[in-house]
Protein backbone atom coordinates (compact mmCIF):
# COMPACT_ATOMS: atom_id res chain seq x y z
CA UNK A 1 0.00 0.00 0.00
CA UNK A 2 2.75 2.25 1.20
CA UNK A 3 4.17 2.20 -3.10
CA UNK A 4 1.41 2.80 -4.38
CA UNK A 5 1.06 5.96 -2.12
CA UNK A 6 4.70 6.79 -2.98
CA UNK A 7 4.29 5.97 -7.20
CA UNK A 8 1.08 8.22 -7.24
CA UNK A 9 3.16 11.17 -5.21
CA UNK A 10 5.87 10.71 -7.65
CA UNK A 11 4.06 10.97 -10.69
CA UNK A 12 1.85 14.03 -9.40
CA UNK A 13 5.13 15.28 -8.56
CA UNK A 14 6.96 14.88 -12.07
CA UNK A 15 3.39 15.64 -13.71
CA UNK A 16 3.91 19.46 -12.26
CA UNK A 17 7.45 19.83 -12.32
CA UNK A 18 6.73 19.34 -16.00
CA UNK A 19 4.12 21.40 -16.97
CA UNK A 20 5.23 24.28 -15.09
CA UNK A 21 8.75 23.30 -16.62
CA UNK A 22 6.58 23.53 -20.19
CA UNK A 23 5.21 26.72 -19.31
CA UNK A 24 7.69 28.38 -18.10
CA UNK A 25 9.74 27.37 -21.89
CA UNK A 26 6.71 28.38 -23.74
CA UNK A 27 6.36 32.18 -22.12
CA UNK A 28 10.22 32.74 -22.37
CA UNK A 29 9.77 31.87 -25.96
CA UNK A 30 7.14 34.47 -26.59
CA UNK A 31 9.01 36.86 -25.09
CA UNK A 32 12.52 36.26 -26.76
CA UNK A 33 10.78 35.88 -30.01
CA UNK A 34 8.76 39.28 -29.80
CA UNK A 35 12.51 40.54 -28.92
CA UNK A 36 13.47 39.68 -32.55
CA UNK A 37 13.95 41.31 -35.16
CA UNK A 38 11.89 40.66 -38.31
CA UNK A 39 13.48 40.57 -41.76
CA UNK A 40 10.40 41.31 -43.27
CA UNK A 41 10.03 45.45 -43.94
CA UNK A 42 6.90 46.75 -43.63
CA UNK A 43 5.54 48.10 -47.12
CA UNK A 44 5.67 52.21 -46.49
CA UNK A 45 1.92 53.71 -46.35
CA UNK A 46 1.32 55.28 -49.97
CA UNK A 47 -1.47 58.27 -50.37
CA UNK A 48 -2.85 58.38 -54.02
CA UNK A 49 -2.51 62.56 -55.18
CA UNK A 50 -3.42 64.01 -58.53
CA UNK A 51 -0.37 65.89 -60.22
CA UNK A 52 -0.60 69.08 -62.13
CA UNK A 53 -1.63 67.65 -65.09
CA UNK A 54 -3.98 65.52 -63.87
CA UNK A 55 -1.76 62.20 -63.41
CA UNK A 56 -2.46 59.93 -60.56
CA UNK A 57 0.42 58.97 -58.73
CA UNK A 58 1.45 57.25 -55.25
CA UNK A 59 3.66 59.17 -53.03
CA UNK A 60 5.10 57.58 -49.42
CA UNK A 61 3.43 59.45 -46.89
CA UNK A 62 6.77 60.20 -44.79
CA UNK A 63 7.89 62.47 -48.06
CA UNK A 64 4.79 64.58 -47.81
CA UNK A 65 5.36 67.52 -45.51
CA UNK A 66 3.54 67.67 -42.28
CA UNK A 67 1.35 70.95 -43.59
CA UNK A 68 0.08 69.01 -46.75
CA UNK A 69 -3.76 68.75 -46.67
CA UNK A 70 -4.52 71.13 -43.70
CA UNK A 71 -5.27 74.69 -44.91
CA UNK A 72 -3.30 77.29 -44.23
CA UNK A 73 -3.38 81.11 -43.20
CA UNK A 74 -2.98 82.91 -46.60
CA UNK A 75 -3.01 86.59 -47.34
CA UNK A 76 -4.66 88.65 -50.07
CA UNK A 77 -1.16 89.15 -51.98
CA UNK A 78 -0.05 86.18 -51.60
CA UNK A 79 -3.50 84.54 -53.24
CA UNK A 80 -3.24 87.28 -56.09
CA UNK A 81 0.47 86.94 -57.01
CA UNK A 82 -0.61 83.33 -57.02
CA UNK A 83 -3.52 84.17 -59.27
CA UNK A 84 -1.68 86.09 -61.45
CA UNK A 85 1.08 83.41 -61.73
CA UNK A 86 -1.66 81.11 -63.02
CA UNK A 87 -2.66 83.62 -66.04
CA UNK A 88 0.60 83.92 -67.29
Amino acid sequence: MEESTQNKNVSRRNFLETGITGAAGVALGLVVGNMLPTNQEAAPEMVKMLTADGKLVQVEKRLLPETCGKPLAVSNQELLAWMEKGKK
